[in-house]
């Protein structure tokens, strides 16, 4: 069944932005002369303690940086140790042959993994620091590198609703600035009537995430299918991401609401889009209505970029989705956001925005520029997060 075209998807991929950075990232040449790592911690956005890994690239005069977005304090611990030790990694590469490298003798911490930790996150902040480290020693960015431009990104703010469920805190943000769009996280406490509060916000509900695909105790997914029906229903411009796959869950949508699927978590590499020829996914047959990329869940630049030039193909409209970056990779994000999609309810909202409220004086609303003149993959952007 192909999705029908609603109006909760208004914006398209700029065709090619991604073929073109396959092309020229991987011959890219980088030199790396030395490792280290500095780590974030932020407390207070969420229900635990948040930390990141940077991981600092040497080479030449210039250091690259990517971002560890592991989630367990276990896997953070480690990460400093294992990558000092990986001395093989210094020397003169181009990012495919780095690429061949790391699938040789791929970056791994020994403890056990806990929660969405996944071993794409370790080769994704070692590959986007390679590329970051690569732009700048070239002196260029990945838009000049391709002859695109910089595009401000509309970006969609991320959360739950509390417990028990309130739509207050959108109410608030919105009477802020009126132009914010949302992604909102479901539970199994919302109700009828809250989304019926919700849906007097319009299209500023751009995405409910049913986080339907997660597994573990942590994870509150197990809703009933009137609560399907009402999201369906009662929230016609959102896009339902990661929908419980079960026939009474797909019977409470009906067509329109089915034509709104979108799929983030079981998105790693080109055969993960489901609904197409020669797909190897097996979660859906639907055609999706929308991609939801995250860079870390791919590891690799090369996967990322294939799968984003295969939806470009096949004119499904992709939107970024942030990890809980402390630094700069959620400006990595934002780049990749910013030259492919950036009109899309891309999950990449300022780092800032973590643990803000409606009444912060600091947060900056409305699109996201990239700063002009800048050299590299992502750029300094300010953060609540301390040094570690």
């Amino acid at each position: 069944m192909g999705a029908a075209r609603t109006d909760a998807v208004t914006w398209t991929n700029r065709d090619g932005v991604a073929a073109r950075l396959l092309e020229a990232v991987l011959p890219l040449t980088v030199r790396i002369d030395s490792l280290a790592t500095t780590q974030l911690e932020l407390s207070g956005a969420a229900s635990f303690t948040r930390v990141t890994t940077i991981v600092e690239l040497h080479g030449d005069g210039h250091v690259g940086r990517g971002e560890d977005i592991s989630y367990s304090s276990d896997t953070q611990e480690e990460v400093p140790e294992a990558l000092a030790a990986r001395d093989d990694l210094v020397g003169e590469w181009t990012i495919a042959s780095l690429a061949e490298h790391l699938d040789a003798h791929p970056f791994v911490t020994p403890r056990g993994k806990q929660m969405d930790d996944k071993p794409g996150y370790h080769r994704w902040a070692i590959e986007s620091a390679a590329l970051d480290l690569a732009l700048r020693q070239a002196g260029t960015d990945l838009a000049t590198l391709v002859g695109a431009e910089w595009h401000p990104l509309r970006v969609s703010l991320s959360m739950g609703l509390g417990s028990p469920p309130s739509d207050t805190v959108v109410r608030e943000w919105l009477a802020r600035d009126g132009s914010i769009a949302f992604k909102l996280d479901a539970s199994t406490a919302w109700d009828h009537a809250l989304v019926a509060r919700l849906a007097e916000a319009g299209d500023a509900i751009a995405t409910v995430d049913m986080k339907a695909l997660y597994t573990g105790d942590w994870a509150d997914n197990d809703y009933p299918p009137t609560l399907y029906e009402a999201i369906g229903n009662g929230l016609p411009h959102a896009l339902i991401e990661d929908a419980k796959l079960d026939d009474e869950s797909l019977d409470a949508l009906d067509e329109h609401a089915l034509g709104r699927l979108a799929w983030d978590y079981p998105i790693t590499k080109p055969a993960d889009v489901p609904g197409l020829e020669r797909s190897a996914a097996t979660f859906s047959d639907l055609r999706p209505a929308a991609i939801n990329i995250k860079p870390s869940r791919f590891g690799t630049l090369e996967g990322l970029f294939e799968t984003i030039a295969l939806c470009d193909r096949e004119g499904i409209p992709c939107y970024a989705g942030g990890q809980y970056e402390l630094g700069i990779g959620r400006t990595h994000v934002q780049a990749i956001a910013s030259l492919c999609f950036p009109d899309g309810p891309n999950d990449c909202a300022p780092v800032m925005f973590h643990a803000a409220t409606p009444a912060s004086d600091d947060v900056p609303l409305g699109r996201v520029a990239p700063p002009a003149g800048q050299v590299g993959f992502g750029w300094d952007a300010p953060t609540r997060a301390t040094s570690r």
